[in-house]
């Protein structure tokens, strides 16, 4: 921790860590990613949220963020830990409905937004048929799976694990 302090007190030699010429660029590339002002910002900022249902979120990531599920919490965890800037149930106006994805995602590299929805009760048949219209919606909108929208799914026997969060964070954002 301590090398990292001294990094973070010292901007130039970070830049300079993070030259692609730099043999260390790909070692510290997860835990000293600068995220531009413009992100952070956007972070950081007060957003409309869902109101909805508040005693549902009792799941606490490793960045202390509550939310409604343990899979939510990992994919919160990882995300910070992999530097994604995001917002967590930020409201998303698609035509006369509005939305609440689980993350609204920034590329860190692009600034790209991408939404990630995950539906971990895949074995009850009411509520596949809700998320298939959440779906719907999306697609209706111009936000369309494995493009803009990242979809995980989960159910009893097969709960969402770190690797998958893991290759799905892979997959968009490196």
């Amino acid at each position: 921790r301590t090398c990292i302090d001294t990094l973070a007190s010292h901007p130039s030699k970070i830049e300079t860590l993070f030259q692609e010429s730099s043999p260390y660029c790909e070692l510290f590339h997860t835990v000293l990613q600068p995220i531009s002002t413009e992100l952070n910002q956007w972070m950081n900022a007060d957003f409309e949220y869902n109101i909805k249902h508040p005693e549902q979120r009792i799941h606490k990531s490793a960045s202390g963020l509550i939310v409604r599920s343990k899979s939510e919490a990992l994919i919160a965890t990882l995300l910070s830990h992999n530097r994604i800037p995001f917002r967590y149930e930020c409201a998303l106006c698609l035509g006369e409905t509005t939305l609440h994805p689980d993350f609204t995602l920034r590329h860190p590299k692009t600034g790209a937004f991408y939404y990630w929805e995950h539906f971990g009760l895949i074995d009850d048949s009411s509520y596949v048929r809700s998320a298939m219209a959440k779906q719907q919606n999306y697609i209706a909108n111009g936000i369309i799976p494995t493009i803009q929208l990242i979809t995980t799914y989960e159910t009893k026997a097969n709960p969402l694990d770190t690797e998958t969060v893991e290759k799905t964070i892979e997959r968009y954002f490196k």
